[in-house]
């Protein structure tokens, strides 16, 4: 098995540029000691002792990663993708469930740093990061995926997420190009910074457009077993927009496993998407593809937004201030879900 010295008699250097190296402190390096490096590592298949490291340094070349639930696929898919960006710097991921109990996430995040991991990311943002304050004050990196960027740098924690207000307003301005002037906005209860700006987002737009008095929000009740049960409490919001005396010809949900709820809703009541309701997501999840008929949705560059979010703890790790946060626009993907708004039968009904 290949060690540091013969990494270093390769590329022709000491074996504390190669510790230099391999701990990401590059300053002082020209290129092309990079480069040789970089290509005897290669060479020679050198992996470095995790445990040696954290004997020698106290840390460990682990990310703690913090969502609320696996059982929503969107967070398996950022799992994923956090996964990649993290395997290609050189660290390995821990995943915590937390099912957004902010107790939760701080004794998560404080066992991570007892075990040396210097970073981690919380894959769904509470609306204020403050319990996690503390423990950004005392050097641990922390980035929040999806959260409030300027409630997140008072409390020292970067922010990487997509333009969540934006994603409501491409959904509202779909569905009023396509006629529709009576429309509903389901969301959850108001815990995530996400889902107060795709709430706020929803609104602006549908001022903009003069629907006051023509939009419904819905609000799903909280309920003990989080993401678990949104699809069936998004059943339970189908069948209440089915019988609304002026029922909404179009509908967007707070995200694709909630609108996969609404849709089962409106069709246990006879409603046909999109011939009576034109049905709109947020995330694309593999699954609005493969709906029938396929949802149109809002989707997050869930890869550009990992890689940036371990480059940006990478990078956090050891100083003093967190990095620059980075936002990110969504981008509408108009499937077979939306269609022209058809003419009111006399009831009020589509």
């Amino acid at each position: 098995m290949a060690t540091i010295l013969d990494v270093a008699r390769i590329a022709g250097v000491s074996a504390s540029s190669v510790s230099n190296f391999l701990n990401d402190r590059h300053a002082k390096m020209t290129p092309a000691t990079l480069e040789r490096i970089r290509s005897a590592v290669a060479e020679l298949g050198y992996k470095p002792s995790s445990a040696a490291r954290q004997l020698k340094t106290g840390h460990s070349a682990v990310i703690g990663l913090l969502v609320p639930s696996v059982a929503n696929p969107f967070f398996g898919e950022i799992a994923t993708a956090i996964q990649h960006a993290a395997q290609a710097r050189g660290h390995q991921v821990i995943l915590c469930n937390t099912y957004r109990d902010p107790q939760r996430e701080t004794e998560f995040a404080e066992e991570l740093a007892a075990f040396g991991v210097r970073g981690i990311i919380t894959g769904s943002s509470l609306l204020n990061p403050r319990h996690l304050s503390g423990l950004a004050a005392k050097g641990l990196a922390i980035v929040a995926f999806e959260g409030n960027a300027a409630l997140s740098a008072a409390q020292g924690i970067t922010v990487v997420s997509t333009d969540n207000a934006l994603a409501t307003t491409l959904a509202v301005d779909h569905l009023v190009g396509l006629g529709h002037r009576h429309i509903a906005y389901v969301t959850g209860p108001l815990q995530t910074a996400a889902r107060a700006a795709r709430l706020n987002g929803f609104r602006t737009a549908a001022r903009r457009h003069g629907l006051d008095g023509h939009v419904h929000e819905i609000s799903l009740p909280p309920n003990e077993f989080g993401d678990d049960m949104i699809a069936e409490l998004g059943i339970d919001a189908g069948l209440t927009i089915a019988r609304l005396q002026q029922r909404p010809t179009g509908v967007i949900a707070m995200n694709d496993l909630l609108a996969i709820g609404l849709a089962a809703g409106l069709r246990e009541q006879g409603l046909a998407i999109p011939d009576d309701i034109s049905l709109v997501g947020i995330d694309d999840l593999f699954l609005a593809r493969l709906m029938n008929p396929p949802m149109t949705s809002v989707r997050q560059p869930l890869s550009a937004m990992a890689h940036a979010a371990i480059d940006c703890l990478v990078d956090a790790m050891g100083q003093a201030q967190p990095v620059q946060s980075r936002i990110f626009p969504p981008e509408l993907i108009v499937r077979q879900s939306t269609a022209p708004t058809m003419p009111r039968k006399p009831n009020g009904r589509g």
